[in-house]
């Protein structure tokens, strides 16, 4: 009796950690991740930490729900910046990243979502943490919905007489 309580006990811990996975799939990873992120990288290396301006674009290929290609650009100064072309994919969740000259960056410690995309890799010896902004999707906060200088037109207003301009009669 006891052995079948501590199998038991172990299965059940077995299945309470299928519980725990997350159930968002590559294909959902892959169209939040779609579009341009633009924000900032921190670098630490062996000398410090230092700043970088990125702006990275993914696009899906058209027959594939789960990998692209796209332009990744770095920001040094007003004039000073490198531009990368690279091809993605997402498999398992972790994002994996090809760059022409055939470097690899694998992103795993990451959120994202359809605005945000923050998280850490590794480039060589440096670890990169990068807190990004989907600058393709505009949302409502994007706007000044509701401000003073934005109204709309309602029943009430229809009395109010509208400003004319006196060329336009």
């Amino acid at each position: 009796m006891k052995k079948l309580y501590t199998t038991l006990m172990i299965a059940m811990m077995g299945l309470m950690t299928l519980s725990f996975t997350s159930c968002e799939t590559d294909e959902e990873i892959a169209y939040d991740l779609e579009g341009t992120w633009v924000g900032n990288m921190s670098i630490a290396d062996a000398y410090g930490e230092a700043y970088v301006d990125s702006e990275i674009t993914f696009l899906r290929y058209s027959n594939s729900y789960t990998e692209g290609n796209g332009l990744w650009a770095d920001y040094y100064g007003p004039r000073d910046y490198e531009v990368y072309r690279f091809e993605w994919y997402v498999d398992f969740g972790t994002i994996y990243i090809r760059f022409e000259d055939g470097a690899r960056v694998e992103i795993r410690s990451y959120s994202l979502n359809s605005n945000r995309f923050r998280g850490r890799f590794w480039d060589g010896d440096k670890e990169v943490s990068f807190e990004l902004r989907n600058s393709t999707r505009k949302y409502d906060y994007d706007y000044n919905w509701g401000g003073s200088h934005y109204r709309t037109r309602s029943a009430a207003d229809a009395n109010e007489a509208r400003p004319t301009h006196p060329r336009i009669k």
